[in-house]
């Protein structure tokens, strides 16, 4: 399962975020200027473009001048408690309230 979000970004103020590995980030339109903390690359994406995060990761982002994008990441699914019947040593009957 994969969880989308969507962020409309409206100012050239950079914003920090923190992406887990193999998050992706899509531009839909405008133009996302993105920088890794500690390297000194930066990525340019135009829209219908994509960046996927190597590792775990702090990024810097700002819009040239404005950009809707998305970030897809795994959804973390938890699964229910699972039940366990209680034996009470009573037969089916008597479970059920047989007289």
């Amino acid at each position: 399962m994969v969880r989308i979000e969507h962020f409309e970004l409206r100012t050239p103020d950079v914003v920090a975020l923190r992406l887990p590995a193999g998050a992706v980030l899509r531009v839909s339109t405008g133009c996302l200027w993105l920088t890794q903390d500690g390297r000194c690359e930066d990525v340019w994406l135009q829209a219908h473009g994509s960046w996927t995060a190597p590792q775990a990761v702090s990024v810097r982002l700002s819009a040239e001048p404005s950009v809707d994008f998305q970030i897809a990441q795994a959804a973390v699914v938890r699964r229910a408690p699972r039940m366990r019947m209680a034996r009470t040593g009573l037969g089916m009957a008597g479970a059920v309230g047989a007289a």
